[in-house]
């Protein structure tokens, strides 16, 4: 399986055997981890690879999973960084699928150092062995529907269309979605959705996470059809204020 075809095959695994994973793979992980793409080279993330293989670690949060692997994700504290590194996360995700290995983000589970090279952890991702198939088919997935997350002003392409796909099937913080789409036949129009996952502190960071993850699922896919792909933030959108979104970017693709 690659990579892009995880996108349409991961699924939250909750229910792991507290096995070890073979140290040639643990290195190619690490390895991959070195390689992710970041939207802003400016904006550094890093990773913390966590074994609980023996069940002793303390492992803390409102949404905790044992498994025996914990991948901890750090990031700066504005808004870029949260989207990086739901970005970078996320491709790390699809590639431990790839691999028939489980996943699970938890949001608010402390697991590894609080803080890594002055860059503070922002959350946590269980891995491991499944004890169940750790795949599903994209039909199982609770989405929106592309006819309600797009606007469509155009009839877009095939490879457009696909790309679509890969997005809507993205994960994002209680399934909120936040992401909606303006489209033409050759770009998108991204906003984000005002209202938040759920209220409190952190609702913002997460928000930002998810359209990250999305995100990448939109590169992913270019880059599966060999598109090459424009981000831009234009300013005649930036500044317009919006009822119920607001304007994040601007998705050019030239085949």
């Amino acid at each position: 399986m690659s990579i892009y075809e995880a996108i349409f095959n991961r699924y939250s695994v909750r229910e792991y055997r507290m096995e070890k994973i073979e140290p040639e793979r643990l290195e190619a992980l690490k390895r991959y981890l070195k390689t992710v793409a970041l939207l802003d080279e400016e904006k550094p993330v890093e990773f913390e690879i966590v074994d609980n293989t023996d069940k002793k670690l303390k492992v803390h949060g409102l949404w905790k999973t044992e498994a025996p692997y914990y991948l901890a994700v750090y990031c700066g504290d504005d808004r870029l960084s949260m989207r990086n590194a739901g970005y970078t996360a996320e491709q790390a995700v699809l590639y431990l699928t790839s691999k028939e290995l489980g996943t699970c983000y938890l949001g608010a589970t402390k697991a590894g150092e609080d803080k890594k090279d002055g860059l503070k952890r922002f959350l946590v991702i269980a891995f491991g062995k499944a004890s169940a198939k750790p795949f599903r088919d994209s039909s199982m997935a609770h989405r929106n529907s592309l006819a309600a997350l797009c606007a469509f002003k155009d009839e877009p392409g095939e490879q457009v269309k696909s790309i679509l796909r890969a997005a809507r099937l993205a994960p994002s913080s209680f399934n909120s979605q936040p992401w909606r789409f303006v489209v033409y036949s050759d770009r998108l129009y991204i906003f984000m959705k005002k209202a938040a996952p759920f209220s409190g502190k952190g609702a913002k960071a997460f928000k930002e996470f998810n359209m990250g993850i999305m995100l990448s699922h939109i590169m992913l896919a270019a880059e599966e059809y060999w598109m090459n792909m424009e981000t831009l933030v234009e300013e005649q959108f930036a500044k317009k204020d919006y009822k119920n979104g607001e304007y994040v970017c601007t998705i050019v693709f030239h085949s």
